[in-house]
């Protein structure tokens, strides 16, 4: 028994774009893109700089071993 289509399937032949002020579901993709995905650039770039501000790793006074702490003294033997 062979399959029968009830149409093409042009629609999958090329994604649509959406602009900001495209309706969807209700609200607007720019409203849609806020709500799932909020201010999370600028909440990564303040975490990175919070990070690169804060106390820098020391290997030496490492209580546990993990594996960076394995890792970087193993690089920082060889050099």
């Amino acid at each position: 028994m062979k399959l029968k289509l009830r149409g093409t399937l042009d629609r999958f032949s090329a994604p649509t774009t959406l602009r900001g002020e495209s309706p969807f579901l209700g609200a607007t993709v720019q409203v849609w893109d806020r709500a799932i995905v909020g201010n999370m650039e600028q909440t990564l770039l303040g975490i990175k700089e919070r990070a690169q501000r804060g106390p820098q790793r020391d290997i030496s006074t490492a209580t546990t071993s993990d594996v960076a702490s394995y890792a970087s003294r193993q690089l920082s033997r060889t050099k």
